[in-house]
């Protein structure tokens, strides 16, 4: 779907990306980093916003530089920012967009209401946009990147600043973009969660070079449950009593993680912490999440 090969992007002497290189299948995928990762800037060169110094991206196996009209008719962006006109309704500013994309008047006015159908907007639609919740307005800037029927939508943090109810819808109706238009998604997103939700795979970026491609099921399925630890006392002693066991501690900055093995490890993390004359304040199995892996990662 997505193609880059050894991409260099500068911004005077900050590199952003650095020979960055990445082969991104079909379907919903989610691409992840900490602030100052790289991945900002290789979506927007992926979206042909920006060029890179260096290297190649293709997207749908199209050469931006060289087929730029083209790829961008093929290609849906639901941008982070709040920039939509509050001015228009919903079905206004949809048409108004379909025609700016060169459909003719009946076909966008026809797509509109379909889209806004399946987003479920009901009569919401024909209200002007700033009368709009933050929900409201979100499916009306995604609806915007659908109105042309793109085959693939770059999606930045679509669920930033939603309540609960409103982040359980939209990522509902991301999850059913490729069944119901065969839409492919990129979403960048710092809500690790959401990855984990809706997307087949992960791209993790940081430092401007590639950490890791998965599938999201085949990553959760290598990965151990852990027991959490917080502990007091001489927690580096702690560590190397379990490092002497062949078992190695994983730590976020507030709290210890100790891979399960079987029901021993318990018994052996309280004799660490006898051992290390350590306070035990809490040990409790959990499963491994997306931010689990992640922080693994960047780490």
């Amino acid at each position: 779907m997505i193609e880059a090969r050894n991409v260099i992007k500068k911004y005077g002497s900050v590199t952003a990306l650095d020979d960055f290189s990445v082969e991104i299948p079909k379907g919903k995928i989610g691409i992840l980093g900490p602030n100052g990762a790289g991945k900002s800037t290789f979506v927007k060169i992926a979206l042909g916003l920006i060029t890179a110094n260096s290297g190649n991206v293709t997207v749908l196996g199209e050469n931006l530089d060289k087929n730029s009209i083209d790829i961008r008719r093929k290609i849906g962006y639901m941008p982070e920012h709040d920039c939509i006109p509050n001015h228009l309704s919903g079905v206004e500013f949809l048409i108004e967009m379909g025609l700016v994309s060169g459909m003719d008047t009946p076909s966008a006015t026809q797509r509109t209401h379909e889209i806004l159908g399946h987003l479920q907007m009901g009569e919401e639609k024909y209200r002007k946009i700033e009368e709009y919740s933050g929900g409201m307005r979100q499916k009306i800037k995604l609806a915007q990147g659908l109105i042309h029927g793109p085959e693939i939508i770059f999606l930045d943090e679509p669920t930033s600043g939603l309540d609960p109810k409103a982040r359980h819808e939209m990522l509902d109706t991301i999850n059913g973009l490729t069944k119901v238009s065969n839409t492919n998604v990129l979403l960048s997103t710092h809500i690790l969660q959401d990855v984990e939700t809706v997307c087949d795979y992960v791209i993790i970026v940081n430092n401007g070079k590639l950490q890791m491609k998965e599938s999201v099921k085949e990553l959760m399925k290598k990965q151990n449950d852990f027991i959490q630890v917080r502990l007091g006392g001489d927690i580096d002693g702690f560590a190397n009593i379990l490092k002497n066991k062949k078992i190695n501690l994983l730590s976020d900055g507030r709290t210890l993680r100790v891979p399960y093995l079987n029901e021993d490890t318990f018994q052996q993390i309280i004799d660490a912490a006898v051992e290390s004359k350590c306070q035990l304040y809490e040990m409790e199995r959990s499963k491994v999440t997306m931010d689990n892996v992640y922080l693994e990662v960047i780490e």
